[in-house]
């Protein structure tokens, strides 16, 4: 039977009728004769007694990393024992892995860990029981078995990363949205969502503010050949399908990172941009401006300037291969997005 690698966010595992909601997508890829492996997340947010921030709260900022990585770990098993439990109560077979027991192997990087291996034998010897094999994301363990975490979205990652080594079918990324809209509905209501993105435009979306998927999960998606979703928890749409080589002409989508500032520098965390300086963005908290980046397909820096046209005073325009990058004063993003939204895609 084909493998089907499903991945569930905190959102989606918060309470049992949200579980339900989940179980239904795993009922009916049973359904269609496909071995399932389930990656989740810690459940809730912030606030909620198992979720990743909340057990970060109970030690102090200078802590160990191995022991906050061990800490952390601990919401995602909470996570996967609860989930595989709730898959027996509606009857379907299921079992709980930690990393440890599922062979995710990674480095020795506390806090934001690289998969570099993975030993496939319990998955398949699970899957071959007819069982859903609950994995618990974020996480693995080091050769000497320490458990290392992998950075923030890293339930993502997990999830294409065994999609990977099982030689899945295909991999979805559950969530909250109905998939990749073009811009950010919350700024854009009216944004319309895509059906199709190419792996490369979709990586310049999430490295540049488009939070629905991890930009480590999609860059570590251009290593393998299965289709990729972003689905929504909540419908059964299939969402927006990642694929390679899907490049088109003209602007794909937009993406908005707050608090940003421009700065000269000759090294930096993110991009350096192209012009007479080196530029360079980077998250910067209260700095009252705004970064919005539309990324094109197949147009030259002049089509791009075309497409873009006239921009409010006090923006600046920059440059760098896909992409165009807009900074902007907070208070005025939604109405430039909207604006750019009309033009480019209205």
């Amino acid at each position: 039977m084909d493998t089907v690698v499903v991945k569930f966010g905190g959102t989606s595992l918060a309470s049992q009728e949200l579980r339900k909601e989940a179980i239904s997508h795993i009922s009916s890829l049973k359904g269609e004769g496909k071995n399932v492996i389930a990656v989740v997340s810690a459940m809730g947010r912030k606030g909620a007694p198992y979720a990743t921030d909340t057990l970060i709260s109970l030690l102090s900022k200078n802590c160990d990393p191995a022991t906050l990585d061990l800490l952390m770990s601990c919401g995602e098993v909470i996570s996967a024992c609860v989930f595989a439990d709730s898959l027996i109560r509606e009857g379907i077979e299921a079992v709980p892995l930690s990393s440890l027991q599922a062979g995710i192997v990674t480095d020795g990087v506390f806090g934001s860990a690289d998969i570099f291996d993975i030993d496939t034998k319990r998955m398949k010897m699970e899957l071959y029981d007819n069982k859903v094999v609950v994995v618990t994301g974020f996480q693995g363990v080091t050769v000497r078995n320490d458990i290392t975490t992998l950075g923030r979205g890293g339930s993502d990652t997990s999830a294409v990363v065994i999609g990977g080594f099982m030689n899945a079918e295909s991999v979805h990324i559950f969530t909250d949205v109905p998939g990749i809209a073009v811009i950010d509905p919350r700024l854009v209501p009216k944004a319309k969502y895509l059906e199709q993105i190419d792996v490369d435009y979709m990586y310049e979306l999430a490295r540049w503010g488009a939070g629905v998927i991890h930009p480590r999960a999609v860059a570590a998606a251009r290593n393998y050949d299965f289709d990729l979703f972003v689905r929504s928890t909540f419908d059964k749409g299939q969402g927006t399908r990642i694929i390679k080589d899907y490049k088109i002409k003209g602007p794909v989508a937009m993406a908005v990172m707050k608090d940003c500032a421009i700065f000269d520098a000759v090294k930096t965390d993110k991009l350096i941009i192209e012009g007479e300086k080196k530029k360079a963005v980077r998250p910067l908290p209260d700095s009252g401006y705004s970064l919005l980046t539309v990324v094109f397909g197949k147009y030259g820096k002049e089509e791009i300037r075309e497409a873009i046209g006239a921009l409010p005073a006090g923006t600046e325009l920059f440059l760098n291969g896909l992409c165009a990058h807009i900074f902007v004063e907070a208070g005025k993003v939604e109405s430039l997005a909207n604006d750019l939204y009309e033009r480019l895609f209205g």
